[in-house]
């Protein structure tokens, strides 16, 4: 496990495990965290100071500051419904924004997360890291109500040149997302991604995982 991996479970697992139990598949990237967020449980949480509304797609989320700017989530990701909160960039380069994603998933392909049991939670996970090539993953109460797919993306990803099913190359991407799917209050299907160049800070994570908890339609 990656320095960078360990600093992203401590934040993660504390700011999450304050509203519960974390669920995690069972691989090296989720070992310790309850022991992680029990030394640390009582941190102060993210002050988050300014709320977006968002005309185009009628949701509301209170953010750590007012975005520089707004722009819509398939101007960097193809086939994404949604908008790119920036807090910071230099020019053409973001350094830290907030991915809103609307319908970021089908109702077949994720199924209640409140609901679930250990064993489909685990297939689950299991199906979505082997499939997005994700570096860690977890089913976590984002709130004490509402449970959410957390997941860090790849540092290193492995490519199969020719589809026969070996591993040809591997490729090392230039950063990391932390990543969040859940429902809202309404069946709303929603993704968060966040951006943070060049490495994901822990205070980054926390206030982003504070900001998923407010994300509601208007």
């Amino acid at each position: 496990m990656t320095k960078l991996t360990k600093n992203w479970i401590m934040a993660a697992g504390v700011s999450l495990l304050l509203f519960g139990s974390a669920h995690a598949e069972p691989t090296n990237v989720s070992e310790s965290v309850t022991q992680l967020a029990a030394k640390d449980a009582t941190q102060k949480q993210p002050t988050l100071t300014y709320r977006y509304e968002s005309k185009a797609y009628d949701y509301s989320i209170m953010c750590p500051k007012a975005p520089v700017g707004v722009i819509p989530a398939e101007a960097l990701f193809e086939n994404r419904k949604g908008e790119i909160l920036i807090f910071e960039n230099e020019e053409y380069n973001i350094k830290h924004a907030w991915v809103v994603l609307i319908d970021a998933f089908s109702d077949m392909s994720v199924p209640n997360l409140n609901t679930i049991n250990p064993d489909e939670a685990t297939k689950l996970l299991s199906g979505i890291m082997g499939s997005n090539g994700y570096e860690g993953i977890m089913l976590v109460n984002l709130t004490e109500k509402n449970k959410a797919i957390f997941a860090m993306t790849a540092k290193e990803i492995e490519i199969d040149e020719d589809g026969d099913g070996v591993v040809d190359a591997t490729a090392t991407a230039d950063n990391q997302m932390a990543v969040l799917f859940f429902r809202g209050t309404k069946g709303e299907r929603y993704g968060l991604e966040l951006i943070d160049n060049p490495a994901l800070r822990a205070d980054a994570v926390s206030e982003f995982i504070a900001g998923a908890r407010t994300l509601a339609s208007k």
